[in-house]
């Protein structure tokens, strides 16, 4: 396990709404979550950015009008959250108003390096916009096999550093090169220079068209602390059986 795929920011509430209103596309040439490109509308129309009070920004799933999927260590921490609209004229902020943490998982997973089920769901005050609209999960079973192909999405930096470019939702394919404690996949292409940064914690990994995992941690290549090595992902189908119930209690689908 490496760093979270998480971003540090001012610790106040106004501070991040700032963020929100002001980031914007990366300067300089297109590309990435590191290494790819402006998501396709579908993948935009089940993604949203989330920030907080102390000074963090993540990305999420929607799986209901008012119900979002994250990374538990997105969301663990105590403070405020929201969901941050970038679009339109006047950006706005969903506050949430109910936070449930997978019972498994531990925060302190990143110091140790033994892997918990980094996922969480959160209950807005109030719906989405219409714009939005639930995405599929992938369906319970055991892991996927070697070299399958996952698209991540988030709303984090083009490089480990690059702060302006955070806001703009980007996606890039990636191969599974295996697994990590038997509930994540590791995401990474041979040569490198693709995969999360900091920002995208907590955004989807898709497979067919199906969440099938929350970004959870990245590395630089080589295993160094960094962005464009290697991302790791809970895997959604091992854990069906908290997030199904989990969010009939807060009142999803």
């Amino acid at each position: 396990m490496r760093c979270p795929a998480w971003r540090r920011a001012p610790s106040a509430f106004a501070a991040l709404f700032a963020l929100a209103l002001l980031a914007g596309p990366a300067a300089g040439p297109a590309g990435a979550v590191v290494g790819g490109a402006p998501a396709a509308a579908e993948v935009a129309a089940q993604t949203v950015l989330i920030v907080s009070t102390r000074g963090a920004t993540c990305t999420g799933t929607v799986l209901a009008p008012d119900v979002v999927l994250t990374a538990a260590h997105c969301v663990a921490p105590a403070a405020d959250y929201a969901v941050a609209l970038l679009s339109g004229a006047a950006p706005k902020l969903l506050p949430a108003a109910r936070i449930a943490l997978h019972p498994r998982f531990d925060l302190d997973q990143f110091r140790t390096r033994r892997p918990t089920p980094d996922l969480a769901l959160v209950k807005l005050a109030e719906p989405l916009p219409a714009s939005f609209r639930p995405a599929r999960l992938a369906d319970a079973g055991g892991l996927p096999p070697k070299g399958a192909d996952f698209l991540i999405a988030g709303f984090g930096v083009t490089a480990d550093g690059a702060t302006k470019s955070a806001g703009t939702l980007r996606t890039v394919s990636l191969p599974n090169i295996g697994s990590t404690g038997g509930i994540m996949v590791r995401l990474s292409r041979a040569e490198g220079g693709a995969g999360a940064c900091t920002g995208d914690s907590g955004g989807p990994a898709f497979r067919d068209g199906a969440v099938a995992g929350v970004i959870g941690w990245a590395t630089a290549p080589g295993g160094a602390r960094g962005c464009g090595g290697v991302t790791g992902v809970t895997l959604v189908s091992l854990h069906r059986d908290w997030i199904d119930p989990t969010l009939r209690a807060l009142g999803g689908r």
